[in-house]
């Protein structure tokens, strides 16, 4: 390395970073920080020896819950991971964001302003008040708007269905579809070296819920919608031929959501939407190569039953003989932890479904999440405080093994003090379900490897919007890995979580310090399958940076 301070010091930790990671092949970051310690730049450059350091320590107190993720991201050392990551020569691949959840507020500020400027000023106005609040208008600033379409620290899965209803406004027209696609592929390439997304996107947006209905959406064709976003991305072609993209066309699964005016079920409203969609791709051939799956969406707690599958299956049915593949966004809320397992199941059994979106239930370690519910609820009845209803708590406690006992479940839901005997009782229980639910988990993951079924890995939504993880370390991804499943990373809705595709990465980094190798996230991210082919992209990096000057050999 070269002792040239003079360079600032993101540039040396970015030439530093890329000289050891081609040097070791791509190691975990707790191997690679060992190694950074005992090198010989981090003596003579004391600065960067002092950083160093510091991150090291700092990751092994993040480990034992010492020190909030957030510090490691802020870090000078993670912000030259994160530029070095920006830097690989190969694109990643956004698997799964939402077009609601990623428009900029930069992009959405002049276009709301020129809304609530115009004849339907009154309406829309009214309808953000609804969903945000009384101060929530007026909108005079970028700022205003950042602060409605961000989710707030503590809010979960419910607000953040609400909070998506502003972006929802604007997209009424084929040219807003147009823009927002446009805008989409420019930003994450710009910002995060993303080269291919697959978009998920509302094609229909009728509903019963008067909370979800949008002014002006009456006018919106499903030609506008999806003519729209493909237009828009072809025109980002254009600057950048290589950049590809998947439309996925996202159906709720919630049974108001369907125009009951017109249609007497879900099920005949859906099957009518699965016409138009073939009708379209018939009439458009263009869009082959680009409209090629379907998701489903929405909130899935008391969505797990066989019954319940059966309104989409036939029209999925329909789709899968056109060729569309079907992906499903399940096992990300629920309502207790043996049904997010069932609703994966049914998913795989009943729609045959391509790809599982989320798949929190099937990363969930049963025995630690039994265990915790049991320390919380042992608590509060030593406190004498009832388990409040309608919480996760107390709809797994109802779905104990009781095995003829529920008068202890009812004890702790009004509070009432549990005897010695009760409380080795309520062990037992926990113990034999926590064991019965874990079969089942791995019974579906099994099936799911046979199938060649992926999971699309999302930390920072499936932290943040589900509650059912403490900490960013209870992520899965590394424990699918090594169980052999396909796997894929996206950010859901970055602009909404305030995350972004890099950041993604290095939260997978740093929650699994000691056994996921960068080599193998890169691998996954960009797609690629060679490994000798990542290691010469690594030494390419390398030999840049040395032409540049921030290296020396």
């Amino acid at each position: 390395m070269s002792n040239a301070t003079t360079l600032r010091i993101e540039d040396r930790l970015g030439a530093f970073i890329a000289e050891l990671v081609s040097e070791t092949n791509g190691l975990s970051i707790h191997d690679t920080l060992a190694l950074a310690c005992q090198s010989q730049a981090a003596t003579t450059d004391a600065e960067l020896g002092r950083l160093v350091e510091e991150f090291r320590a700092l990751l092994a107190n993040f480990r034992v819950d010492a020190a909030p993720i957030e510090q490691l991201l802020a870090h000078p050392f993670s912000l030259a991971l994160e530029q070095f990551l920006r830097g690989f020569p190969l694109p990643y691949r956004e698997e799964h964001i939402h077009l609601t959840g990623s428009l900029a507020p930069e992009f959405l500020f002049p276009r709301i302003q020129a809304l609530l400027d115009g004849p339907a000023g009154d309406v829309c106005a009214n309808k953000i008040r609804e969903v945000y609040g009384p101060d929530s208008v007026p909108i005079r600033t970028v700022a205003d708007v950042e602060r409605l379409v961000r989710l707030g620290e503590h809010d979960r899965f419910d607000r953040y269905l609400r909070i998506l209803y502003l972006p929802k406004l604007l997209l009424t027209s084929r040219e807003a579809h147009r823009d927002a696609a446009h805008h989409i592929a420019s930003r994450l390439w710009r910002q995060s070296n993303v080269g291919a997304v697959r978009l998920k996107f509302t094609l229909f947006r009728n509903t019963t819920d008067p909370a979800e209905q949008v002014p002006g959406i009456e006018s919106l064709s499903i030609d506008d919608v999806v003519l729209g976003l493909y237009e828009g991305f072809r025109a980002f072609q254009r600057e950048v031929p290589t950049f590809e993209f998947i439309l996925s066309p996202c159906f709720r699964k919630e049974p108001g959501f369907y125009d009951s005016a017109r249609f007497p079920s879900r099920r005949a409203h859906f099957e009518d939407q699965v016409r138009q969609i073939i009708d379209l791709l018939e009439s458009n051939p263009e869009l082959r190569g680009h409209l090629t799956e379907v998701d489903t969406v929405g909130n899935e707690r008391g969505f797990y039953r066989k019954a319940h599958f059966q309104e989409l299956r036939v029209g999925l049915r329909k789709l899968q003989a056109y060729g569309f593949q079907v992906r499903s966004h399940h096992g990300e809320t629920w309502g207790s932890l043996r049904q997010g397992i069932q609703s994966v199941d049914n998913a795989m059994n009943i729609w045959h479904v391509d790809a599982v979106e989320h798949g929190l239930a099937l990363g969930t370690n049963p025995n630690y999440y039994f265990q915790r519910l049991t320390q919380r609820a042992l608590q509060a009845n030593a406190e004498n405080r009832a388990i409040t209803p309608g919480t996760l708590d107390a709809s797994e406690i109802s779905e104990l093994d009781w095995n003829g006992r529920d008068d202890i479940a009812k004890k702790l839901s009004v509070g009432q003090h549990l005897s010695p005997a009760e409380r080795t009782k309520f062990i037992k229980a926990k113990f034999h379900t926590a064991s019965e639910v874990e079969h089942y988990q791995h019974d579906v993951l099994n099936r799911m490897i046979d199938k060649g079924v992926s999971i699309i890995a999302l930390p920072s939504s499936n932290k943040r919007l589900t509650g059912a993880f403490e900490d960013y370390k209870d992520h899965p991804f590394s424990w699918w890995e090594k169980k052999g499943l396909k796997l894929g990373v996206g950010t859901d809705n970055d602009v909404t979580l305030g995350t972004s595709y890099l950041r993604e990465m290095l939260i997978l980094l740093y929650t699994d310090p000691l056994d996921l190798k960068l080599t193998k996230l890169l691998l996954v991210t960009t797609g690629e399958t060679r490994r000798s082919y990542i290691s010469h992209l690594l030494w390419q990096m390398r030999k840049k940076l040395a032409g540049e000057g921030a290296l020396k050999q």
